[in-house]
């Protein structure tokens, strides 16, 4: 235990002193990474630990984004604030969801559809509503105002960032400890042998629905500050759910740091891709998708439990 957590302080450390050495542009890079692996270990607490595969957590990812935006602009209210705000929100809509979709006992294949097909109405909505610009979309205004989440350099941002996933690593190793968190497990290891067991499992199910959009949320809302830029097709796409979904799976679902070594293997592999001598943007994404693919088989099928199975194999 004292080794884990001293590997810990080192690689915070690191961690901490990347902006006194990276320039701007792998600064971004390394954001890019930090962020992508946050929605990874949001998304793992309803997938990774209670085994309820939702396809539909860009829905709650957009509720952060547009939630902290409108409430600056039309309110004033300071995104700091109103990222708790998108939380809540996105939080009360998973937990309404989750009681429509467990009453009638849809589970496994059928519960990932119907959270796709919740994400799929609500950027349609999105697209149709002129109160939040629909496919335009809201572009903000770049400004040095930190107490309104807003800098020049990408420094803060970083931080920012890196102090979320820090948060959210706490968060699931004192679930795996929890008694909560054992509810999960054992939801998802055998829902009917936990309910056997006394564990309520509709109970278990929605908890971790609604906890993980609504921390889902405030990777929206920094995604927001982040580029001054939302709209339905930034936010509300299948996109920001293969992120989530890549890094936990490539990295190992249901534990605490794999998704965040899945995040920052596909974020280095994809800035490494784009400073390919490609000779237009098109062979980069198509390259990329394929690279994408071929390591996603590789790993599911020679390293099911993702790639940190290889530390604990050698422990």
């Amino acid at each position: 235990m004292k080794g884990r957590l001293a590997v810990g302080v080192v690689a915070l450390g690191v961690a901490a002193a990347v902006p006194l050495v990276a320039g701007q542009h792998l600064l971004t890079a390394f954001i890019v990474a930090l962020h992508a692996a946050y929605m990874a270990l949001a998304w793992n607490v309803a997938a990774g630990y209670a085994g309820q595969f939702s396809l539909g957590h860009s829905l709650f990812y957009g509720i952060g984004a547009y939630a902290s935006t409108m409430l600056y602009l039309k309110l004033g209210l300071t995104p700091w604030v109103g990222m708790f705000a998108g939380a809540a929100l996105a939080g009360v809509v998973g937990v309404l969801l989750a009681l429509g979709v467990y009453r009638y006992n849809v589970r496994g294949i059928f519960f990932a559809l119907v959270t796709l097909g919740a994400a799929e109405v609500a950027k349609g909505l999105a697209d149709n509503w002129h109160w939040i610009k629909g496919p335009v979309g809201i572009l903000l205004t770049m400004k040095a105002a930190p107490a309104e989440f807003f800098f020049l350099r990408r420094e803060p941002y970083y931080y920012v960032a890196l102090a979320m996933v820090v948060a959210m690593v706490a968060i699931s190793l004192v679930l795996e400890r929890s008694r909560l968190g054992q509810h999960f497990l054992a939801v998802r290891e055998d829902e009917a042998a936990a309910e056997a067991s006394g564990v309520d499992t509709h109970r278990a199910k929605t908890v971790a629905i609604g906890l993980s959009a609504a921390l889902t949320a405030f990777a929206g809302s920094f995604y927001a500050q982040f580029y001054l830029y939302v709209s339905p097709e930034t936010v509300l796409t299948f996109e920001p759910q293969l992120t989530m979904m890549l890094g936990t799976m490539v990295g190992g679902a249901g534990t605490a740091l794999g998704p965040v070594l899945g995040s920052v293997l596909f974020s280095g592999l994809g800035e490494a891709l784009r400073n390919l001598p490609f000779e237009n943007t098109r062979q980069v994404v198509i390259g990329s998708k394929l690279v994408y693919a071929i390591l996603l088989i590789v790993i599911l099928i020679y390293l099911p439990g993702g790639l940190i199975t290889l530390g604990r194999r050698r422990a």
